[in-house]
């Protein structure tokens, strides 16, 4: 018998959302800062003890307050991403601590990487955002390495910025960068995206509530991440993980909407599945996409953009292995019309490496997926009647000495920018290394610095060295 799979779905959906309401009204959630809970009350919201009580009319009046669709303004304008339930963007790798070598070799990322990565990201047409933890530098002191990627994708890009989340500190500091840029008020002007994260199960820890109190205050997009793991900070069935972590989403809009109504907001949802083998995070597996369609069917439910799939990998590194994954979570992005799509390139071995080849493959992953789901031509000529007759009529049955061949050569077919199409001397893999080693170099040494004005650089050069960012860095940056 046939399943009406659209409308079990949309059945599904609605009993998530009953049950995340349910979680709010019965469990609450634990919020860890005198202030927010002091906010909270005050606006009606049941507080006892640390936890917060919402009912369903305080969540689905902060979602009406929400911000849905918006501009992100990048300082080069041809990179402000309109972000809307339509339209999909794309973000690299976030949050690993080590770069994978094309043999497998894992080593701590540096700042020198993460410089080069953002050159990649400035330099590749497919991305419209730059930023976030593209790595994590081991050679910058903790306390800083928030505010020193900021800076260094700010002085390497003129794309649209994505932030690294922190505490109120790193916030405000982020927000002076910021405003460097944009000028002294920003609260109408969005340039930033940031990474806001409750923990699970149903907490808000003070960096957090924080975080979204200084960028709630001055008018910036909050892409609310909840990431409950099945079986390890969540509930191991598909449907209750998904209630868990749309009822953490529900309560941090909640809250950011009573500090400032309006404020922008992506449904980030990032929840995922646990190795019970080992208890490692396991994002690249069909019940990793299953979780994340929910999510997206979620975020449609209240109108909102959503982050949804990405191009992550368990392989432990540059392996066919880490193509299929990659492409099986990006085909999830796309099928499930994401808006945001992290994690897009280059990640490995379960979030905790990058790898450069990969960052190359992924972003040629893309382009086959955005070549797949765009729109198929359906005029005259692309019918191209006319052009059969001709091929059957006076050419002999061929296609290729035709005017209309040569026309829409390059318009109709999908090109690689690294993948072999043809047989090699070498073996086949070293064949695809040496492409993609070909492709990085050409982006790499096409790099040109976006402009600053000698008194933006000056100010964020002094924003870095009063938090102690060393004379040499700030040199490298």
């Amino acid at each position: 018998m046939k399943r009406d799979t659209e409308k079990r779905d949309a059945e599904i959906v609605e009993l998530i959302h009953k049950n995340s309401i349910r979680l709010l009204a019965e469990l609450g959630v634990e919020i860890l800062w005198d202030d927010a809970r002091e906010l909270l009350q005050k606006n009606g919201v049941r507080v006892e003890g640390k936890r917060a009580y919402f009912t369903e009319k305080q969540v689905m009046d902060a979602l009406d307050a929400a911000t849905k669709e918006f501009t992100i303004y990048a300082r080069n304008s041809k990179y402000n991403v309109n972000m809307n339930t339509e339209d999909l963007y794309m973000t690299p790798g976030y949050g690993s601590p080590f770069i994978c070598e094309a043999d497998g070799t894992l080593r701590s990322a540096t700042l020198d990487d993460f410089l080069k990565l953002a050159v990649i990201v400035q330099e590749s047409d497919e991305f419209a955002i730059n930023g976030g933890i593209l790595a994590q530098p081991s050679d910058i002191a903790a306390e800083i390495s928030a505010e020193a990627m900021v800076y260094a994708t700010i002085c390497r890009s003129d794309k649209t910025l994505f932030t690294v989340c922190g505490g109120a500190v790193q916030a405000e500091n982020i927000v002076k960068m910021a405003q460097v840029i944009f000028g002294e008020d920003i609260t109408n002007i969005p340039c930033t995206i940031n990474l806001i994260s409750p923990m699970s199960p149903l907490i808000l820890t003070q960096n957090t509530l924080e975080s979204m109190e200084v960028y709630a205050r001055n008018g910036q997009p909050l892409a609310i991440c909840p990431a409950s793991m099945a079986g390890a900070t969540g509930p191991i069935s598909v449907i209750g993980n998904v209630s868990l972590s749309n009822a953490e989403f529900l309560a941090s809009n909640t809250y950011a909407q009573m500090v400032r109504p309006g404020t922008p907001v992506i449904y980030a949802f990032a929840a995922t599945v646990s190795d019970m083998a080992n208890m490692q995070v396991y994002n690249s597996n069909p019940g990793f996409l299953k979780l994340a369609k929910y999510g997206a069917l979620m975020s449609k439910k209240y109108g909102l953009p959503c982050r949804s799939g990405g191009g992550m990998a368990d392989a432990p590194g540059f392996t066919a292995q880490a193509g299929v994954e990659s492409a099986m979570n990006m085909f999830e992005s796309f099928s499930q019309k994401a808006n945001l799509m992290m994690h897009a390139t280059g990640s490995v071995l379960s979030f905790n490496a990058v790898s450069y080849e990969k960052f190359i493959l992924d972003i040629e992953t893309y382009t086959r997926m955005m070549y797949y789901f765009g729109e198929t031509p359906m005029d005259e000529d692309a019918l191209a009647f006319d052009a059969v007759k001709e091929a059957v009529e006076e050419e002999g049955g061929t296609f290729i000495t035709l005017d209309h061949t040569y026309e829409r050569c390059r318009i109709d077919p999908w090109y690689p920018q690294v993948s072999v199409h043809k047989k090699t001397d070498e073996a086949p893999d070293q064949a695809l290394l040496q492409s993609i080693q070909k492709r990085l170099h050409t982006l790499l040494e096409g790099y040109q610095r976006p402009e600053l004005t000698e008194q933006q650089r000056a100010a964020l050069d002094d924003i870095m060295r009063g938090i102690g960012m060393k004379e040499e860095d700030i040199a490298r940056v």
